[in-house]
C-alpha cells in the first residue's frame, strides 16, 4: 500500500502524510493508561502486548521498584518496563532507560513524551559491557522495536554468528565507570535484556553489584548456552540468590525462544 501510495502521490504529500497521520495506541498495561507511538507491525502486535508478554517482569516491577528506588533499564527498547516503572511509581523513581539501537531508541524518547514521563525517565543512547570503548552495535533489523542485535561481535543470542544489515559505532561503558565518571549513585534495580551479552554486564559491574543497595536483578538468560552457569556463579559470588525463573509468554510464533528465561536474583 505503501508504495502504491508512493507512485500516485508527490514526495510533499507523502510527507504530510506521515507527518500528520501517527498511531499512537494504548499498551496492556491495565492500572495505568500507557501511549506507544507505533511505527511497525513490531511494534503493534509484540511492544503493545508487553504485559502479556512477560507478565513476571511486570509483577517484579510493581513489588520491589519503589518510590525513591533507581532503576537500570539496560536494552529497554521501545521503554514498555520502563514505562511500567515509572508509572507504577507515580513517577516516584528514576529510571535509567539504555538503549544504543536508533530505531528503538527514537521510539524510547518519542514514548517517554507521550507519558509525560520526562521527569521520571533518562534515555541514554548508549550501550553497557565489560570495556569503556567505542565498538560496534550490529542490528539484526532496522525495525523500530526490532530486537536480537549485538554489541562487539556479530553474534546472536544463541551464539551463531550473523550477517549485519547495518553497523555503526557507539559508546559503551562498564557499568563501575558509568557510575563513577557521572558520580551516580548504584542502582537499586537492574533489569538486563541485551541478547547475548547479559555476563559481560554484569562483569563490568562487578564492583557496582557487591554494593549493599542493589537489591534485585531480573536478568534475561538462555538456559541451553553455558554463559547461564557462568551468570549463576558470578552472581551467587556477589551474595544474590536466584528467586525466581520466568518463562516468556510468546506462543507457537517463538518455539525457538523456549530456552529464554528471565532469572530473578534478590540480595
Amino acid at each position: 500500500m505503501a508504495r502504491s501510495l508512493e507512485t500516485f502521490l508527490p514526495d510533499r504529500a507523502i510527507a504530510l502524510i506521515k507527518e500528520n497521520l501517527p498511531l499512537v495506541c494504548r499498551m496492556d498495561y491495565e492500572p495505568q493508561p500507557i501511549l506507544l507511538n507505533i511505527e511497525s507491525s513490531l511494534e503493534y502486535n509484540i511492544r503493545l502486548h508487553s504485559c502479556a508478554k512477560e507478565p513476571d517482569t511486570v509483577k517484579w516491577i510493581e513489588e520491589y521498584v519503589r518510590a525513591g528506588d533507581v532503576l537500570f533499564d539496560i536494552g529497554a527498547n521501545v521503554g514498555a518496563y520502563s514505562l511500567v516503572a515509572a508509572k507504577a511509581t507515580r513517577g516516584k523513581a528514576t529510571v535509567y532507560a539504555f538503549e544504543p539501537a536508533f530505531p528503538n531508541f527514537a521510539q524510547l524518547c518519542q514514548n517517554i513524551f507521550l507519558n509525560d514521563c520526562g521527569r521520571s525517565i533518562i534515555p541514554l543512547p548508549i550501550a553497557l559491557s565489560d570495556h569503556t570503548t567505542l565498538d560496534q552495535l550490529n542490528y539484526n533489523n532496522l525495525t523500530a522495536g526490532g530486537a536480537l542485535h549485538a554489541f562487539g561481535k556479530a553474534i546472536d543470542f544463541k551464539d551463531h554468528p550473523f550477517e549485519p544489515v547495518f553497523q555503526h559505532r557507539v559508546l559503551s561503558y562498564r557499568l563501575d565507570d558509568f557510575l563513577s565518571q557521572f558520580r551516580i549513585a548504584p542502582p537499586n534495580h537492574l533489569k538486563i535484556d541485551v541478547d547475548g551479552i547479559e555476563l559481560a554486564i554484569l562483569r563490568g559491574g562487578s564492583d557496582t553489584l557487591s554494593n549493599p543497595s542493589v537489591k534485585s536483578i531480573l536478568v534475561e538468560v538462555d538456559e541451553g548456552l553455558p554463559a547461564v552457569t557462568e551468570i549463576l556463579d558470578f552472581l551467587t559470588g556477589k551474595g544474590f540468590e536466584l528467586k525466581d525463573k520466568q518463562k516468556y509468554v510468546y506462543g507457537d510464533r517463538y518455539e525457538h525462544l523456549s530456552t529464554i528465561f528471565n532469572y530473578l536474583f534478590v540480595h
